[in-house]
């Protein structure tokens, strides 16, 4: 009798432990119906972020890479130039920036006025389609004198990639987000899915704009310009014999020299004004100096006397 109510109590628990399990069983699926019958997971949608894209397809993305074609690259160029003919060289400047499709970003001009020197500087920011960029920086050693140049190539590829496999993934996860929002039976989970909509579109509209940035970066190379009227230019031959190079830089210093006489020349006329008026208070302060000397010597002659 023992025995037999002993396997009565082991069958009663071990059927309460299976219902118990039973129960656990049905309400995490209900749980999981629950969450997932919009066919995105409540975890997935406000919580982490999915991975949409697997290994091998990120791997063929960067395999991308290698091939040149695909390769993004953002050109730039500074460049200084020298010309003594300020005016024409403005006009061919502008021709050669229409004729590459370029335009000019921006423009600042000094001097020629009272303020400043009499000879005029430029600054410019200029757009130039990059693959007109080598043959717009040449054309300008054919309209002025080249003083400098430089050239500077940034590689944006896996940026570039990287940020339109988050684009990718930003929009598939905005599309899943609006078919649960479609779903969605509760007010909590509609605020809880418009909030994580929300800063998925902000996301994605962050990335679009990087990346229409890049595009824009990568099509056209900026090229800062620093334009400089001078009198007389500088030599635009690279390689020069000993002779020609010390006849060039005799008439360099013979010419430095003229330019030092001239501009004495025009400071000493053009302060011809301040000049004689401090001239006449030196003559008029002397002239008070002498008679007040003379009368003194009077003054002690009487006394002798």
């Amino acid at each position: 009798m023992k025995k037999l109510s002993a396997v009565l109590l082991a069958l009663l628990v071990l059927l309460v432990s299976l219902c118990s399990c039973g129960a656990s069983a049905d309400k995490n699926a209900a749980y999981t119906d629950n969450s997932f019958e919009y066919g995105y997971g409540f975890d997935e949608a406000y919580g982490e972020e999915p991975e949409y894209k697997s290994e091998n397809a990120a791997k063929a993305d960067y395999q991308a890479i290698e091939d040149a074609s695909s390769r993004k690259i953002i050109r730039d160029a500074s460049v200084t130039v020298e010309t003594e003919k300020y005016e024409d060289f403005s006009s061919a400047l502008e021709k050669e920036i229409a004729s590459v499709g370029g335009y000019v970003e921006s423009s600042q001009e000094y001097g020629n006025n009272y303020n400043y020197s009499s000879y005029r500087r430029c600054e410019l920011v200029i757009r130039v389609p990059a693959e007109k960029l080598d043959d717009f920086l040449s054309q300008m050693s054919s309209i002025s004198s080249v003083t400098s140049k430089s050239l500077s190539t940034r590689e944006v590829t896996g940026d570039y990639i990287d940020t339109q496999s988050e684009i990718t993934a930003l929009e598939t996860e905005r599309d899943a987000l609006l078919a649960i929002l479609a779903k969605a039976d509760t007010v909590e989970d509609l605020i809880t899915v418009q909030e994580r909509l929300s800063r998925v579109n902000s996301s994605l509209q962050s990335y679009k704009n990087k990346l229409k940035t890049y595009d824009e970066l990568i099509a056209y190379s900026k090229v800062n310009m620093s334009v400089n009227e001078v009198a007389r230019a500088s030599s635009k031959e690279t390689k020069k014999s000993f002779g020609s190079e010390v006849i060039s830089r005799l008439l360099d210093n013979l010419y430095n020299i003229g330019m030092g006489f001239r501009n004495f020349a025009v400071w000493f006329i053009s302060s011809l004004p301040y000049i004689l008026i401090f001239a006449v208070i030196i003559v008029v302060v002397i002239l008070i100096i002498k008679k007040a000397a003379k009368r003194r010597k009077k003054k002690n002659e009487i006394k002798e006397n």
